[in-house]
């Protein structure tokens, strides 16, 4: 059964401290705080807690256009499982308390984290990908990761007040190293933060106890062609905290973290950092700590060929301040008064993120809200609404641009 962390909360605030610090929305709360340390570790600015409704994922740039001719990495001395190294005497079967998943921050309509009937899941098929890096999910049901209790109020209140902890001491760090951080989002961090702990405080002196914390995600996802590994993940990322490199709990008793993994070649001999060539990769996953032996896998991940442009647009249509990714004009309809009607061919199972990316990385670009059903955004001069397309069309985006 679901938990409604929201209705329990905003009740456990009300009920334990009428006149503390106002109710947060933990399920919303929870998954801004675990994206804005994605967002911190892509190198992009975080988002307040309280931005009306808007997501901030990882930084999904456009590959570029793919060359056919890049060098994947090749180091015939390399460990097993480092970058350029062979895989052909590794051992790669399905293991069944680690496994790898699509994940929503890349991939919208999947599960955000894993949840099912309690299974981890087996080799398959990731997804298509046009974005320079792809989040997947790490899934786990070994009980020495903390696997097998399943999540509850008061754990998830746990796990959310450590994640709102960490970002608060982060945006405290970056004011004092000179960044510009507004007193205004700091009180409010202050504020969740101690909303979480009087819940938390509520609940255990009514004699809840709290499962154990789960261990640290510990594993290494290798990306392979040819039978050599061409792109490299390791979790924890470098700088990241035991508060937010935890697994996280589900209520199905299974442990899940999002992993970010570069679509583009590892580094040998200072090499490296070319978009993958347009393919079908296979991907496995291990826990990290010792010597290389075995993985869990194959899963495959398809990488598209890659178009340099959006093809097919009005020869007045904004394209500097409305860019889209590449792809085939299916329909369009307006004018430079009225506004547009687009409908964009894109290949990707990540084409809506790419898409809100590109707009918001414009000068004054201001994103009113971004989940899995659409992306709304202000751009200098036009509001521009994002929706994937439907009825069984798997790879088109449904653009409505409007002047204002």
């Amino acid at each position: 059964m679901s938990i409604d962390l929201a209705a329990v909360l905003h009740d456990v605030v009300d009920r334990g401290r009428p006149d503390g610090p106002a109710p947060v929305d933990v399920p919303r709360v929870r998954a801004q705080a675990r994206r804005r340390r994605a967002v911190h570790l892509g190198a992009r600015g975080a988002v307040g807690v309280g931005a009306a409704g808007a997501v901030a994922l990882g930084a999904v740039h456009l590959a570029g256009a793919r060359d056919g001719r890049t060098v994947l990495p090749s180091d015939p001395d390399a460990a097993p499982g480092e970058c350029g190294s062979s895989v052909a005497g590794l051992g790669r079967t399905p293991d069944p308390t680690l496994g790898l998943a699509r994940s929503s921050w890349s991939a919208p309509g999947f599960p955000a984290t894993a949840s099912g009937p309690g299974a981890v899941p087996g080799p398959g098929d990731l997804g298509t990908y046009v974005g320079r890096e792809v989040w997947v999910q790490a899934v786990s049901s070994r009980p020495q990761d903390g696997a097998g209790e399943p999540a509850t109020e008061l754990s998830s209140l746990q796990d959310t007040l450590a994640l709102v902890e960490q970002g608060y001491t982060d945006r405290l760090a970056a004011r004092a190293a000179g960044k510009d951080v507004s007193q205004d989002e700091l009180d409010e961090r202050a504020e969740t933060v101690a909303a979480l702990q009087a819940s938390i405080d509520a609940r255990v002196a009514d004699g809840e106890v709290p499962p154990a914390t789960p261990a640290v995600a510990q594993v290494r996802v290798l990306v392979t062609h040819g039978e050599r590994v061409v792109a490299t993940a390791v979790l924890p990322e470098e700088g990241t905290s035991d508060a937010v490199a935890v697994w996280n709990r589900a209520t199905s008793g299974l442990l899940s973290e999002q992993v970010r993994l570069g679509l583009v070649t590892c580094t040998v001999d200072g090499v490296g950092g070319d978009p993958l060539p347009a393919g079908t990769y296979e991907v496995v996953v291990a826990r990290g700590g010792g010597p290389l032996t075995s993985a869990s896998g194959p899963w495959t991940l398809t990488i598209p060929p890659h178009a340099s442009a959006a093809s097919g647009l009005p020869g007045d249509f904004p394209v500097d301040a409305v860019p889209m990714p590449p792809g085939t004009v299916l329909a369009v309809a307006g004018d430079a008064a009225a506004g547009w009607t687009v409908e964009l061919d894109v290949a990707g199972d990540d084409r809506l993120f790419v898409a809100a990316d590109l707009l918001t990385a414009l000068d004054g670009a201001k994103e009113e809200g971004r989940d899995p059903l659409g992306v709304t955004v202000d751009v200098p001069g036009w509001f521009v609404e994002i929706h994937p397309g439907d009825e069984g069309d798997e790879t088109s985006l449904f653009y409505e641009v409007r002047p204002r």
